[in-house]
């Protein structure tokens, strides 16, 4: 019971890092479809983006493709409903009607990660808006070239304030102010230093944690059991040349340019030079959707062959965690949510949410409420509540189904009454 955690953590026999873990865990596994909690979506379209302010962690941000963007106070309502639902209405709207309001559907819409100042949105009409909250102004927009799918501004930066944009998926690190990673129609998923010119690292899908398995050489028994446990292509090639007697210089030559087996291999001193040349690939079709997990360690990818990858971001393997199957929208980006431990990932899939474990990949929970397919969705760590967009052009609030200090007056009030209770008759 939560009044016993709470004692265990008074007397010392439980940390306040487990606490905290456990008390978070409790209400995450406890989601439902708030019975207490409502926005009053002013859009006329679908909802693409949501987006909770990274400062105060108060205002959630959106937007639809009627040309709209809106603001949420998530902890203030509006108004109240018979006295038991608190409906949250916006508190800032701009739309087609405003001045300098988007002439196409608003793809993504993104808080400035310093304060709640200013908020980016990317629109289908080849522009992206910086807006002052205050003002509801334009006090900066740039043409783009196309269509802008994406748009994102890193979290950590203190050195640049740098928009990233794309026709496709775009993410900053979570580890490193300097590092974008981007999701194309290719299937690949790069990594881009933007100091420097050319991608550093292209994602492959069958290069595993455990390495890929190095080509034969020619004349080595396909029957040797050996030959698949050896570690790397180089140690084969050091061994042929002591048995045949190269040189060193000969030898490096070789492992540089081709290796003796199937075919020439090329070995890349900088993955960006030849980029193009590189046929990996992270999802046998599009990529849409990417999410790295709050500290930077693994990145979550989902791609219109309707599955769902780990990758490990520090050497770039795929995790091999085997997701439950599942069926995923292939005509527009969707934006995935990760709680921060991170143990739960969500994820739209068609009219509902799954929520798998990131560990074990199998799933944890399934949300269904929207009428249509869902586009987005945001887990609020301070507020342990989920938040989807849908094409039905609603906003639903999935949260704990019992507030952490009712548990408490609930838990108080059973040993009360069971106080009350005993016979207080003296003899």
């Amino acid at each position: 019971m939560w009044c016993e955690a709470v004692r265990r953590r008074e007397r010392g026999e439980l940390g306040a890092r487990r606490f905290e873990t456990a008390a978070r865990a409790r209400r995450t596994a406890s989601l439902a479809l708030s019975n207490r909690k409502e926005f009053a979506t002013p859009h006329n379209g679908a909802v693409n983006s949501l987006q909770v302010d990274l400062t105060e962690r108060r205002y959630l941000l959106s937007g639809a493709s009627d040309g709209s963007a809106a603001i949420f106070d998530v902890q203030n309502a509006t108004e109240y409903e018979a006295e038991l639902i608190a409906k949250h209405r916006s508190i800032l709207i701009v739309d087609k009607q405003h001045e300098n309001g988007h002439k196409f559907a608003v793809s993504m819409a993104v808080w400035y990660p310093v304060d709640t100042g200013l908020f980016v949105t990317a629109s289908f009409d080849h522009y992206v808006k910086v807006w002052d909250t205050n003002s509801t102004q334009v006090v900066m927009d740039f043409k783009m070239p196309g269509k802008v799918y994406s748009a994102a501004m890193s979290p950590i930066a203190t050195t640049h304030m740098l928009i990233a944009t794309g026709s496709a998926d775009v993410q900053w690190s979570t580890s490193s102010e300097w590092i974008l990673m981007s999701g194309g129609c290719d299937g690949a998923i790069r990594f881009w230093d933007i100091r420097r010119a050319g991608c550093f690292l292209v994602l492959d899908q069958s290069r595993s944690q455990l390495g890929r398995r190095p080509p034969f050489l020619e004349g080595t028994s396909d029957k040797d059991p050996l030959n698949s446990l050896q570690p790397s292509s180089s140690s084969k090639i050091y061994s042929a040349q002591q048995r045949t007697g190269k040189s060193k210089k000969q030898s490096h030559k070789l492992h540089k340019n081709q290796i003796p087996g199937h075919g020439h291999i090329q070995q890349r001193l900088h993955p960006g030079l030849s980029s193009s040349q590189n046929r990996a690939t992270a999802h046998y079709g599009a990529v849409t959707g990417l999410r790295t997990t709050t500290d930077g360690m693994y990145l979550l990818s989902s791609g219109s062959d309707s599955r769902l990858r780990l990758w490990d971001i520090d050497s770039g393997c795929n995790t091999l965690v085997n997701f439950e199957a599942m069926r995923l929208q292939t005509s527009k980006p969707l934006q995935l949510a990760v709680t921060e431990d991170p143990s739960l990932v969500f994820i739209p899939c068609m009219a509902s949410i799954k929520a798998y474990n990131l560990w074990s990949g199998m799933t944890f929970q399934t949300f269904r409420g929207h009428y249509e397919p869902v586009n987005c969705c945001y887990y609020s760590a301070q507020e342990q509540e989920l938040y989807t967009g849908s094409n039905d052009r609603q906003i639903l609030v999935w949260s704990p189904s019992t507030p952490a200090f009712t548990e408490m007056e609930d838990d108080g009030k059973r040993q009360t009454d069971f106080v009350v209770d005993e016979d207080n008759w003296s003899d």
